[in-house]
Protein backbone atom coordinates (compact mmCIF):
# COMPACT_ATOMS: atom_id res chain seq x y z
CA UNK A 1 0.00 0.00 0.00
CA UNK A 2 1.23 3.61 -1.00
CA UNK A 3 1.02 6.21 1.00
CA UNK A 4 1.95 10.01 -0.09
CA UNK A 5 2.59 12.46 2.45
CA UNK A 6 2.87 16.52 1.69
CA UNK A 7 5.49 18.05 3.71
CA UNK A 8 5.66 21.66 4.21
CA UNK A 9 9.25 23.19 3.37
CA UNK A 10 9.23 26.23 5.67
CA UNK A 11 8.39 23.41 8.82
CA UNK A 12 11.51 20.92 10.18
CA UNK A 13 10.73 17.24 9.74
CA UNK A 14 9.40 17.31 13.35
CA UNK A 15 7.18 20.27 12.54
CA UNK A 16 5.64 18.33 10.01
CA UNK A 17 5.41 14.91 12.24
CA UNK A 18 3.11 17.04 14.62
CA UNK A 19 1.26 18.55 11.75
CA UNK A 20 0.25 14.71 10.87
CA UNK A 21 -0.05 13.50 14.62
CA UNK A 22 -2.93 16.44 15.18
CA UNK A 23 -4.51 15.68 12.16
CA UNK A 24 -4.59 11.24 13.17
CA UNK A 25 -5.88 12.38 16.48
CA UNK A 26 -8.99 14.38 14.90
CA UNK A 27 -9.42 11.57 12.27
CA UNK A 28 -9.09 9.11 15.62
CA UNK A 29 -12.24 11.28 16.92
CA UNK A 30 -13.99 11.59 14.47
CA UNK A 31 -14.06 7.69 13.90
CA UNK A 32 -15.00 7.10 16.99
CA UNK A 33 -17.93 9.31 16.65
CA UNK A 34 -19.01 7.77 14.04
CA UNK A 35 -19.22 4.64 15.50
CA UNK A 36 -21.35 5.95 18.16
CA UNK A 37 -23.93 6.76 15.37
CA UNK A 38 -23.88 3.74 13.65
CA UNK A 39 -24.27 1.92 17.38
CA UNK A 40 -26.72 4.63 18.88
CA UNK A 41 -28.76 6.26 15.41
CA UNK A 42 -30.18 9.44 16.16
CA UNK A 43 -34.07 8.81 16.63
CA UNK A 44 -32.73 5.40 19.26
CA UNK A 45 -30.90 8.58 20.89
CA UNK A 46 -33.40 11.73 20.35
CA UNK A 47 -36.35 8.93 22.07
CA UNK A 48 -33.50 7.58 24.99
CA UNK A 49 -33.49 11.28 25.60
CA UNK A 50 -37.14 11.87 26.06
CA UNK A 51 -37.52 9.22 28.64
CA UNK A 52 -34.93 10.54 30.43
CA UNK A 53 -35.90 14.07 30.69
CA UNK A 54 -38.90 15.56 32.38
CA UNK A 55 -41.86 16.57 30.23
CA UNK A 56 -42.22 20.29 29.58
CA UNK A 57 -45.18 20.36 28.11
CA UNK A 58 -47.57 17.22 28.65
CA UNK A 59 -50.75 16.48 27.01
CA UNK A 60 -54.03 17.43 28.74
CA UNK A 61 -57.14 14.60 28.90
CA UNK A 62 -59.58 16.47 26.10
CA UNK A 63 -63.45 16.05 27.56
CA UNK A 64 -65.61 14.56 25.11
CA UNK A 65 -67.59 18.04 24.70
CA UNK A 66 -64.04 19.61 23.12
CA UNK A 67 -65.21 18.06 19.79
CA UNK A 68 -67.64 20.03 19.67
CA UNK A 69 -68.26 24.23 19.97
CA UNK A 70 -68.23 25.09 24.21
CA UNK A 71 -68.71 26.58 27.10
CA UNK A 72 -70.18 27.11 30.22
CA UNK A 73 -72.90 29.22 31.85
CA UNK A 74 -72.78 31.02 35.00
CA UNK A 75 -74.57 28.42 36.60
CA UNK A 76 -72.50 25.68 35.59
CA UNK A 77 -74.21 24.35 32.65
CA UNK A 78 -72.43 23.53 29.82
CA UNK A 79 -73.58 24.56 26.40
CA UNK A 80 -72.30 22.52 23.03
CA UNK A 81 -72.19 23.76 19.37
CA UNK A 82 -71.68 22.24 16.17
CA UNK A 83 -68.25 23.14 14.47
CA UNK A 84 -69.98 22.18 10.89
CA UNK A 85 -73.25 20.64 9.21
CA UNK A 86 -72.37 16.94 10.52
CA UNK A 87 -71.47 17.67 13.77
CA UNK A 88 -74.38 20.00 13.70
CA UNK A 89 -76.89 16.53 13.18
CA UNK A 90 -74.53 14.66 15.66
CA UNK A 91 -75.14 17.27 18.28
CA UNK A 92 -79.24 17.21 17.70
CA UNK A 93 -79.56 13.48 16.63
CA UNK A 94 -77.38 12.34 19.89
CA UNK A 95 -76.89 15.13 22.46
CA UNK A 96 -80.25 16.65 22.58
CA UNK A 97 -82.34 15.20 25.39
CA UNK A 98 -85.49 15.93 27.45
CA UNK A 99 -84.32 18.55 29.89
CA UNK A 100 -82.06 20.66 27.47
CA UNK A 101 -83.10 23.43 25.34
CA UNK A 102 -82.14 24.09 21.17
CA UNK A 103 -80.55 27.06 20.06
CA UNK A 104 -79.94 28.79 16.73
CA UNK A 105 -79.07 32.19 15.44
CA UNK A 106 -81.34 33.59 12.64
CA UNK A 107 -77.81 33.54 10.37
CA UNK A 108 -76.89 31.03 7.47
CA UNK A 109 -74.38 28.65 8.31
CA UNK A 110 -74.78 29.55 12.71
CA UNK A 111 -74.33 26.36 14.81
CA UNK A 112 -77.03 24.22 16.55
CA UNK A 113 -76.51 24.81 20.40
CA UNK A 114 -77.20 22.72 22.93
CA UNK A 115 -77.87 23.87 26.46
CA UNK A 116 -78.05 20.62 28.58
CA UNK A 117 -80.29 21.20 31.55
CA UNK A 118 -81.56 24.64 29.53
CA UNK A 119 -85.66 23.61 30.81
CA UNK A 120 -84.29 24.68 34.32
CA UNK A 121 -81.65 27.46 33.21
CA UNK A 122 -81.09 31.46 34.30
CA UNK A 123 -81.89 34.08 31.84
CA UNK A 124 -77.84 34.57 32.15
CA UNK A 125 -77.45 30.52 31.30
CA UNK A 126 -79.98 31.20 28.03
CA UNK A 127 -77.89 33.95 27.05
CA UNK A 128 -74.78 32.93 27.45
CA UNK A 129 -75.74 29.53 25.28
CA UNK A 130 -77.54 32.39 22.67
CA UNK A 131 -74.55 33.87 22.69
CA UNK A 132 -72.72 30.44 21.77
CA UNK A 133 -74.72 30.44 18.48
CA UNK A 134 -74.20 34.18 17.50
CA UNK A 135 -70.57 34.31 18.17
CA UNK A 136 -69.77 31.51 15.92
CA UNK A 137 -72.12 32.31 13.15
CA UNK A 138 -71.43 34.25 9.64
CA UNK A 139 -72.63 37.16 11.56
CA UNK A 140 -68.76 37.49 13.42
CA UNK A 141 -67.01 37.01 10.51
CA UNK A 142 -68.60 39.95 8.75
CA UNK A 143 -68.38 42.22 11.37
CA UNK A 144 -71.85 42.69 12.65
CA UNK A 145 -71.91 44.23 16.13
CA UNK A 146 -75.24 41.58 17.11
CA UNK A 147 -77.57 39.20 16.03
CA UNK A 148 -80.61 37.46 16.60
CA UNK A 149 -80.92 33.80 18.12
CA UNK A 150 -84.34 31.65 18.55
CA UNK A 151 -84.49 28.87 21.26
CA UNK A 152 -86.77 25.82 21.44
CA UNK A 153 -88.04 22.87 23.42
CA UNK A 154 -86.08 19.37 22.15
CA UNK A 155 -89.77 18.17 20.73
CA UNK A 156 -90.06 21.16 18.49
CA UNK A 157 -86.60 19.53 16.84
CA UNK A 158 -86.15 17.57 14.27
CA UNK A 159 -83.80 15.98 11.30
CA UNK A 160 -86.90 14.65 9.57
CA UNK A 161 -88.55 17.47 7.24
CA UNK A 162 -92.39 17.21 6.43
CA UNK A 163 -93.07 14.69 3.60
CA UNK A 164 -92.07 16.58 0.09
CA UNK A 165 -89.71 18.97 1.19
CA UNK A 166 -85.99 18.88 1.78
CA UNK A 167 -83.27 19.47 4.74
CA UNK A 168 -80.59 20.69 3.69
CA UNK A 169 -77.21 19.15 5.29
CA UNK A 170 -76.57 19.90 8.87
CA UNK A 171 -79.93 22.17 9.49
CA UNK A 172 -82.56 21.11 11.60
CA UNK A 173 -86.85 21.41 11.12
CA UNK A 174 -88.20 23.46 13.66
CA UNK A 175 -92.18 23.03 14.59
CA UNK A 176 -94.27 25.55 16.47
CA UNK A 177 -93.82 28.82 18.34
CA UNK A 178 -89.84 29.75 19.01
CA UNK A 179 -88.71 32.08 21.57
CA UNK A 180 -86.34 34.86 20.58
CA UNK A 181 -83.84 36.64 21.98
CA UNK A 182 -82.93 40.00 19.89
CA UNK A 183 -79.50 41.72 19.77
CA UNK A 184 -77.25 39.30 21.37
CA UNK A 185 -73.88 41.56 21.25
CA UNK A 186 -71.15 39.54 19.54
CA UNK A 187 -68.33 39.67 21.77
CA UNK A 188 -66.64 37.07 24.31
CA UNK A 189 -64.34 36.58 26.72
CA UNK A 190 -60.97 34.48 26.61
CA UNK A 191 -60.01 32.91 29.74
CA UNK A 192 -57.29 30.30 30.71
CA UNK A 193 -57.85 27.58 33.44
CA UNK A 194 -55.24 26.48 35.72
CA UNK A 195 -56.61 23.51 37.10
CA UNK A 196 -57.58 22.00 33.55
CA UNK A 197 -54.26 23.61 31.57
CA UNK A 198 -56.75 24.87 28.95
CA UNK A 199 -58.36 28.11 27.50
CA UNK A 200 -62.00 28.93 27.29
CA UNK A 201 -64.28 31.05 26.02
CA UNK A 202 -67.10 32.59 28.06
CA UNK A 203 -70.08 34.41 27.62
CA UNK A 204 -69.99 36.39 31.34
CA UNK A 205 -66.88 38.20 32.69
CA UNK A 206 -64.91 36.03 33.96
CA UNK A 207 -63.33 36.61 37.70
CA UNK A 208 -59.73 35.58 36.88
CA UNK A 209 -57.40 37.16 34.24
CA UNK A 210 -58.99 37.79 30.36
CA UNK A 211 -59.53 38.98 27.68
CA UNK A 212 -62.43 40.56 25.21
CA UNK A 213 -62.67 39.60 21.84
CA UNK A 214 -64.91 41.52 19.47
CA UNK A 215 -65.39 41.38 15.47
CA UNK A 216 -62.30 43.10 13.90
CA UNK A 217 -59.53 43.34 11.34
CA UNK A 218 -56.46 41.21 12.95
CA UNK A 219 -56.65 37.68 11.80
CA UNK A 220 -57.34 34.63 13.95
CA UNK A 221 -53.91 33.58 13.92
CA UNK A 222 -52.19 36.87 14.62
CA UNK A 223 -54.99 37.42 17.00
CA UNK A 224 -54.50 33.75 19.07
CA UNK A 225 -50.36 35.09 19.35
CA UNK A 226 -51.41 38.19 21.16
CA UNK A 227 -53.91 36.24 23.40
CA UNK A 228 -50.68 33.69 24.35
CA UNK A 229 -48.22 36.38 25.10
CA UNK A 230 -50.66 38.15 27.33
CA UNK A 231 -51.25 34.94 29.55
CA UNK A 232 -48.17 34.44 29.44
CA UNK A 233 -48.20 30.86 27.90
CA UNK A 234 -45.87 29.13 25.05
CA UNK A 235 -46.82 28.17 21.29
CA UNK A 236 -47.81 24.56 22.45
CA UNK A 237 -51.21 26.00 23.35
CA UNK A 238 -51.67 28.09 20.08
CA UNK A 239 -53.70 25.36 18.07
CA UNK A 240 -55.81 24.65 20.93
CA UNK A 241 -56.09 28.89 21.05
CA UNK A 242 -57.17 28.91 17.19
CA UNK A 243 -59.89 26.13 17.85
CA UNK A 244 -61.83 27.99 20.28
CA UNK A 245 -61.73 31.54 18.56
CA UNK A 246 -64.64 32.73 16.10
CA UNK A 247 -64.06 32.28 12.55
CA UNK A 248 -63.15 35.62 11.69
CA UNK A 249 -61.12 38.75 12.30
CA UNK A 250 -60.47 39.29 16.54
CA UNK A 251 -59.78 42.51 18.07
CA UNK A 252 -58.57 42.27 21.53
CA UNK A 253 -60.19 45.32 24.02
CA UNK A 254 -59.26 46.26 27.24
Amino acid sequence: MRVELRLDLSKSLWENLGDYHERAKKLKRKITKLDELIANPPKKRQAEMKEQAPALVRKRKREWYEKFRWTFTPSGLLAIGGRDAKSNEILVRNYLGENDLYFHADVSGAPSVVLKGGQSASDEDIFCAAALSAVYSKAWKNGLASADVFYALPDQVSLAPPSGEYRPKGGVMIYGKRQWLKNIPLRAYVGFDDEKNRFFISFYEPKDEHVLIVPGRTPRGDAAKLILKKFGKGREFLDDLNQILPPGGVDLQD
